[in-house]
């Protein structure tokens, strides 16, 4: 009897130790769907535009960790920001869970998102968050993202120069303009002169001027490229100079007069 009592506990003892390793072997669970289905709830929050609620799907001591911002921490700050892209006018966005995985009591998702406001892309990127449950439901507690779209371009500092030059298109010779920028010109800077091409930027009109001609403009903000704004020389060096002279009358042929331009500072504001 002694012996089989032994055994006994052996047994039992051994059970333990293999339940034991096999919980601290076990693998992440996949929870992709279920996290998928948390953030459904979360963006139809969002199109109800409740921002009150839209916190209540965090933790209570949740953070946000926003790309090129300080960390905003607990729900009263939480819903503030919230409160805030609502009223920026953000519309419902998409979230698309990649990849949910559970470890013990936490998940850990990776995602992708698009913001939409007015209808149009305001943002999109990719995310990390950590879920907790709380009160039975499963909650954002870290919510880490950053965009992917194109870094913004730079703009001038107080007092820096920025060059306003506006040119006076035809009616008949808009597609001419625009083929001539966008074609020739743009390409020949981006190529050859790439922080100068990050300097300038072109304006469409949106309408004819009253003599039905159309008036663009080019901003060099700020105007501080070492290699300068000669048309002629982005061509030349793109093209050579019997092309460049080419698309150089061809830029003539649009305009009504001469180009202008005005050389300007950059208020504090």
């Amino acid at each position: 009897m002694k012996r089989t009592k032994t055994h006994a506990g052996l047994l039992a003892l051994l059970s333990l130790v293999f339940f034991l390793i096999s919980s601290c072997t076990q693998g992440p669970a996949d929870v992709t769907q279920k996290i998928q289905e948390a953030n459904n709830a979360f963006m139809e929050t969002i199109e109800s535009g409740d921002a009150t609620a839209l916190a209540m799907h965090y933790t209570s001591n949740a953070k946000l960790l926003p790309a090129n911002g300080a960390i905003i921490e607990g729900r009263e700050a939480i819903e503030a920001h919230w409160s805030k892209a609502l009223e920026m006018g953000m519309e419902k966005p998409d979230f698309k869970t990649l990849e949910a995985l559970q470890y013990g009591d936490v998940v850990i998702e990776e995602g992708l998102y698009t913001i939409y406001a007015g209808g149009q892309v305001a943002d999109q990127g990719k995310y990390i968050v950590t879920w907790e449950k709380e009160e039975g439901q499963w909650k954002l507690h870290r919510d880490i993202w950053n965009s992917s779209m194109p870094a913004p371009l730079p703009r001038a500092s107080e007092n820096e120069t920025v060059w306003v030059v506006w040119n006076r298109i035809k009616a008949d010779k808009v597609s001419q303009f625009e083929e001539f920028t966008f074609n020739y010109l743009e390409p020949a800077i981006a190529e050859n002169y790439p922080r100068t091409r990050n300097t300038i930027r072109a304006l469409r009109p949106k309408e004819a001027n009253e003599d039905g001609t159309f008036t663009y403009f080019y901003l060099m903000d700020p105007a501080d490229s070492p290699d300068g704004y000669g048309m002629a020389k982005f061509l030349t060096t793109q093209y050579g100079k019997e092309k460049s002279d080419e698309y150089l009358e061809m830029f003539r042929d649009c305009l009504v007069d001469k180009q202008e331009w005005v050389f300007t500072a950059q208020t504090k504001w």
